[in-house]
């Protein structure tokens, strides 16, 4: 049976201390070699789940000892074995699935980062752009430069028939 209490002394340079129950205030020895998770030391105020049993020599003790809200070890390791290849191959269809349609040239993704980089180039590398109404249609574009700037800061609407953030790729941005 489990019962609950706190750390309510702790000598860490000897590895022991003294667990107080919660409701009976009785104290039971608490040694380091009975604290389950190895992540962290104890400390005093600690809020710990214990079961009492008794050392070697017969000296009653908590035993078994997590922090309250530490998950416990499964009984059972093929479940966890189980879970974690489920885990694994699901993890795995996904990066999968994800490599090949982001990796593809003419996915949304790569698109996207492509217009980033070249929008950002386009416009700062090209102050003479200017928006005029006449430039309005890819066949009146000079680049694929002007064409994402057109795009970008003219709200021309119209030149990218795909939709993918790429204007003009039939002439100017292929």
């Amino acid at each position: 049976m489990r019962l609950q209490g706190r750390l309510t002394e702790w000598n860490d340079e000897r590895g022991f201390g003294f667990v107080t129950q919660n409701g009976t205030g009785r104290r039971h020895f608490l040694h380091i070699s009975q604290v389950a998770s190895r992540h962290a030391r104890p400390t005093v105020g600690d809020l710990l789940t214990f079961e009492v049993g008794t050392d070697d020599k017969g000296r009653v003790q908590a035993k078994n000892v997590r922090w309250v809200g530490e998950m416990r070890e499964s009984a059972g390791s093929g479940a966890s074995l189980s879970a974690l290849v489920v885990t694994l191959v699901f993890l795995s269809a996904v990066v999968y699935i994800a490599y090949v349609r982001f990796s593809s040239p003419n996915s949304t993704v790569a698109a996207a980062a492509y217009k980033i980089v070249f929008a950002r180039d386009a416009l700062r590398l090209h102050p003479e752009f200017q928006c005029r109404p006449e430039k309005n249609s890819c066949s009146k574009m000079t680049s694929c430069a002007e064409a994402l700037f057109h795009q970008e800061r003219c709200s021309v609407a119209n030149m990218d028939g795909d939709r993918d953030g790429i204007p003009c790729e039939q002439q100017w941005c292929n």
